[in-house]
This record gives C-alpha cells, structure tokens and sequence, in this order.
C-alpha cells in the first residue's frame, strides 16, 4: 500500500466485522478499522480480539488500524496489535506530542498518520511532521472544535461555515509541504446521503491542497472519488495551456486573455497526469 498516493480512506469500526469484507470492496483506496471512536468502553478488548483473529488471514500491509489514545487503558494492548503483518500503518487519535508518536514508531515498525485535531497538536506541527515515522498528517474537523469551544456542527440543514477551519487546514497543509510529507487527508463528511455535497467538499479540500479525504459511509466513495478526477474543462483548458507552452517552447504566453507562465504550465501538466487511469 502506498500511504502517499491514497485519496479516500474509509473507516469501519472494529466490533462490526461483519462490514469489513464490504468495506474493503467499496472501492475505496484504503479502509480504517476503528478500534477508538466507533467502538464503546464495553467492547474495546472483544473488538481487539476479533480484529486480531481477522488481521491473521489478510495479506501484508493491507488495513489501517485506528487505535485508542496514547493516554487510554487501551493503548499498549491496541499496538501490540499493530504489530500485525497485515496492518500497513498506525492512525493515531489526538496526537499532540512528538516523544509519543517517536516512541509508537518504535514500538510498531509501522508508518504513522497522525490526528492533528487540537490546539496543542497544531502548537507543535511542525515537530509532528518531522517526526520519524509520520507518513502523512489527517485532520480531525470536530474535536478540534470541540477543543476549541466552536460552534460547530451546527443543527441539520444550517451552513455549516467552513471557513472557520480555514487556518487550520491551510496550516496542515503547509506544514506537510515543509517537512516533505505527502499532502494531508481532509476531515469527514458527516451528512451520508449528500453525493453533491461530499464531491464539492472534496473538490474544497482539494483545492486547498488536500491530497485525500476521511469516509464513514461506502456511499460517499464514488462521488469522492469523482470530485478528485478532472473535469472535462479542467482538461480542455490544460490542453490548451499545453499546446501554447510547446509553440511559445515555454515561455509565458497569453491563452484566452490570461497569461500562462512556468506556474500554470505545471499545473496544467499535474491535470493531465491526474487525468490519466493509472492515477485514479
């Protein structure tokens, strides 16, 4: 599995293994087994021990597992887990310290894609990003709110104002940039039955500079999937910005009224590799 081409990533939780075949043929590019959020107090140690019994028939580096918190009485037991053949990477809740996710590593062998979803997280992002291990940052909309005290999500059927997390996901981005990480995956979606409205909160995040997005649903796969191929536009225009880079032997040049310079050549080379079946 390479960690730093996945776009839609889908989470399933750990005490329904019952979903996880459906999950994994959903066409999604890789699938979350959730042993924190989805799973009650009641049932963390049974989920374990029917994910582990599942792990032991999957191929090598085929799942992502999302673990308890470094600070639950779930933690140690969850990565040992981790240490599975079959498990490709570690997703780690409320990451917020450097030492913590430096000494997961260590004690899994496995990549790390962090939860950045607190104030104290994104204090330390940039010593998050470098750290050894770390694959690719996610970005986690609603504890962060909650840890911040905002007035979100509001009621069904409201605007749910993302703009508010603007700074944030600018700051994931940029931080993931620097450090040399593949670009980070977007937050959920939480409304299931709303393709229109997934693809353009994909196409938001993609652009962004979002490289991937969190699904809860195998319903939202498709129109992800969707929002992150080109549009016949898109392509039509690149097509164009090409072909005048070729004449003009890539010197800026005027296309439509608009100049087109290094910059926009390169983005409309990035449309047509993006446009290409081998990318999707």
């Amino acid at each position: 599995m390479n960690l730093s081409t996945l776009q839609t990533l889908l989470f399933v939780p750990a005490n329904r293994p019952d979903r996880f075949a459906k999950a994994q043929h959903s066409g999604a590019d890789a699938v979350i087994i959730d042993l924190e959020d989805a799973v009650s107090i009641t049932e963390k140690d049974s989920a374990r021990a029917t994910l582990a019994a599942w792990l032991d028939t999957q191929p090598p580096a085929s799942v992502l597992i999302r673990i308890n918190g470094t600070d639950s009485p779930w933690f140690n037991n969850d990565t040992r887990l981790c240490r599975s053949p079959a498990v490709a990477a570690v997703v780690l809740p409320k990451a917020d310290d450097p030492l913590a996710l430096a000494e997961l590593a260590n004690a899994t062998d496995k990549p790390l894609l962090p939860f950045i979803e607190s104030a104290r997280a994104f204090a330390n992002l940039t010593e998050i990003a470098t750290t050894r291990g770390v694959a690719r940052l996610l970005f986690g909309k609603l504890d962060l709110a909650v840890d911040l005290g905002m007035d979100y999500p509001p009621p069904a059927g409201q605007d749910p104002h993302e703009m508010a997390f603007l700074f944030a996901r600018s700051q994931l981005v940029l931080a993931s940039r620097a450090a040399g990480l593949a670009a980070p995956i977007d937050a959920i979606y939480p409304p299931i039955d709303d393709p229109q409205g997934i693809k353009s909160y994909t196409q938001r995040g993609l652009q962004l500079g979002f490289g991937g997005i969190l699904l809860i649903h195998p319903k939202q796969v498709a129109p992800a999937h969707e929002a992150y191929r080109p549009s016949s536009a898109q392509i039509l225009w690149a097509k164009q910005i090409l072909a005048a880079a070729e004449t003009s032997l890539g010197a800026a040049v005027a296309v439509d009224g608009a100049m087109a310079d290094a910059p926009v050549m390169a983005r409309a080379r990035r449309i047509m590799e993006s446009s290409t079946p081998s990318s999707s």
